[in-house]
């Protein structure tokens, strides 16, 4: 606050600097009227000013200039002219207006001149008018966050669960990733809002190598391959991993040291880890070379817990090795009958798919490889399925819940399995151009196969319907991860080349699986820009597929009836009666599931040809 100091004590001098100041003041307010009334009469939007007169002598002889800021009217050139020619009064203040608060920078206080700003002033006449800016939503930093955590921690959950968010204090940086992946899920955020502050906060601490750093990192990568950012999500990951290695994550003890003796600090650590070394798989499914620095050093890191337990912040139970997981195989069953609750969380086989995914990449990398090397991959993705806990068999609970991990699991090994015999089938499905943004992995060469080229054909179908069934099954968008997006497409793809490589009798069937990806795809492609490059594609080369029946085309039986003729004979009740003759009723059973009702479907262990011998 500035004191008046007056520093002229002739009564005479100030009466006369007063009736000075007086009429200073009267010639700006006209020239302002002024101004203003040009400005009206030009239909330009004026928005509401505040005034701030200071007639105290003493201020007045304090300030020396007025800033008269206007913002935002249709001729800034004009209105420029017109405030140099006007003589400016001090104690006379017009602050800048902005629709929520005043910018910091120009923030006034009593006795305070804002400064001149060259990004609010503006720069051509071509500048939008307020009617054409659409003020940026305001939504909550809490709201962001719980957007987050309600929609992708589940997929990724890496930081310590929303109960402990706000105690844990997180950098701000990490905390800018986490507002920045929470404005996706927003109804009135784009995504693009937080992107260029995100990207000059992690710059800007670059140099801090830190585990909230690899987990901001970490996490950015996985959001821009979202948005269909690959290079910068390269960037971001191949940065994690190297802090990750340079400061030992990959120990043992490492999440126990740093964790200043907090389990759940200690868990999330765990967690980051084989998170970087599954997110590294990931990205290396859509490349041509293949080098995981993530396996390039001991994996002595302890095994994550159950999501359950870690969401409801139980006391975390001891955690278990890898080598020990891996050995469950020939551990000594004492009761079969009645097994003991599986002790290895639904993470842990997580880990393993992804695993297994490396080894079928590293392995179709190689032209020419020896039989046993395939059939042994061949049986790793059979038995893992098959010696699977009866409590990890199922994705969902009884109350519908989704285990997100046990989904993840599942997914990736029916993944690996298309990507194992597609390259040895015959099949060839219609990937996208290499010039295309890379939305799936693309095997352009024929592989040797270790069994016939059918067998494997048989094999991958096989496993693009099973892919197919886990989505019918996860039908939320809620909780599912990018890497969701190339499984999905490439299942669709495969269905397609099953259509057109199998009967026209078939081909619903096939292509009902085709629309069950594209509605998958359909509502992550609103949020992200990955899943509208693979919806658009899948979509583009279904309409090229030749097997499509056009709408409104009955479909025909070895018998030529037609499907209406069918369902009228089902439709007649007296055939059906007791005293009905034994062919008509074998017939109307034949039409009955020969119907355009009931989709004919292909590998059917009992075929509806065989209807009338049965």
């Amino acid at each position: 606050m500035v004191t008046d100091q007056p520093t002229n004590l002739h009564p005479t001098s100030d009466n006369r600097q007063h009736r000075t100041t007086h009429s200073i003041l009267t010639h700006s307010f006209i020239a302002l009227n002024a101004l203003t009334t040009s400005l009206l009469c030009r239909n330009a939007p004026l928005r509401a000013r505040v005034y701030r007169v200071s007639t105290s002598p003493s201020q007045v002889r304090r300030k020396k200039t007025v800033l008269l800021a206007l913002r935002n009217y249709a001729d800034p050139m004009h209105a420029q002219e017109t405030i140099s020619n006007t003589k400016t009064a001090p104690g006379l203040q017009l602050p800048l207006h902005e629709p929520h608060r005043l910018p910091h920078h120009l923030s006034t206080g009593p006795g305070e001149i804002p400064q001149p700003s060259t990004h609010d002033a503006p720069a051509s006449s071509n500048a939008p008018t307020p009617r054409e800016r659409k003020p940026e939503p305001y939504v909550p930093e809490d709201r962001l966050v719980r957007l987050f955590y309600e929609n992708f921690h589940q997929a990724h959950p890496i930081l310590v669960p929303p109960g402990q968010y706000e105690r844990r204090n997180y950098p701000a940086y990490l905390q800018q990733v986490v507002k920045f992946i929470g404005s996706h899920y927003s109804m009135v955020l784009s995504g693009d809002e937080f992107y260029d502050s995100t990207t000059s906060t992690l710059a800007a601490h670059s140099a801090e190598k830190s585990c909230s750093m690899v987990q901001a990192l970490l996490l950015h990568s996985i959001i821009l391959c979202a948005r269909n950012e690959r290079p910068r999500a390269e960037t971001s990951l191949a940065q994690a991993i190297s802090i990750a290695i340079e400061i030992g994550m990959y120990q043992k003890d490492f999440a126990t040291l740093f964790a200043n003796n907090d389990e759940f600090e200690s868990e999330s650590l765990r967690r980051t880890w084989w998170e970087l070394f599954i997110w590294e798989i990931c990205m290396r499914t859509l490349q041509q070379k293949f080098h995981f620095r993530c396996s390039d050093v001991p994996n002595e890191v302890l095994l994550p817990c159950e999501e359950s337990t870690y969401a409801s912040l139980q006391a975390i139970p001891p955690p278990a090795s890898l080598a020990a997981f891996r050995a469950r195989v020939f551990a000594d069953d004492d009761d079969d009958e009645d097994p003991a609750p599986c002790q290895y969380s639904s993470f842990s086989y997580r880990i393993e798919a992804f695993h297994i995914l490396a080894r079928v990449l590293v392995l179709n990398s190689i032209p020419e490889t020896h039989p046993d090397r395939l059939q042994a991959i061949a049986n790793t993705l059979v038995s893992w399925a098959h010696l699977l806990p009866p409590q990890k068999i199922d994705i969902v609970d009884i109350y519908g819940g989704i285990d997100e991990m046990l989904f993840q699991a599942q997914f990736i090994i029916h993944y690996a399995a298309m990507l194992l015999h597609l390259p040895r089938s015959n099949l060839r499905p219609r990937f996208p151009e290499q010039s295309m943004t890379i939305i799936c992995p693309v095997t352009p060469v024929r592989l040797s196969p270790s069994l016939t080229r059918n067998v494997h054909d048989v094999k991958t179908i096989g496993a693009s319907k099973e892919l197919s069934n886990l989505l019918s099954v996860h039908c939320v968008p809620q909780g599912y991860s990018p890497f969701v997006v190339f499984g999905t497409i490439f299942c669709g793809l495969v269905q397609l080349a099953a259509s057109e490589a199998h009967s026209s009798e078939c081909s619903d069937h096939h292509l009902n699986r085709v629309v069950l990806a594209l509605g998958s795809l359909n509502m992550l492609r609103t949020k992200w820009r990955l899943a509208q490059e693979a919806y658009r594609h899948l979509k583009g080369a279904a309409r090229q597929t030749s097997t499509i029946r056009p709408e409104g085309r009955p479909l025909q039986d070895t018998s030529g009836v037609s499907a209406g003729t069918r369902n009228l004979v089902v439709a007649d009740g007296g055939m059906l009666g007791p005293a009905a003759d034994y062919d008509a009723v074998n017939g109307s059973i034949s039409s009955l599931f020969l119907s355009a009702y009931i989709d004919p479907t292909c590998s059917d262990p009992f075929p509806l040809s065989q209807m009338s011998d049965f």
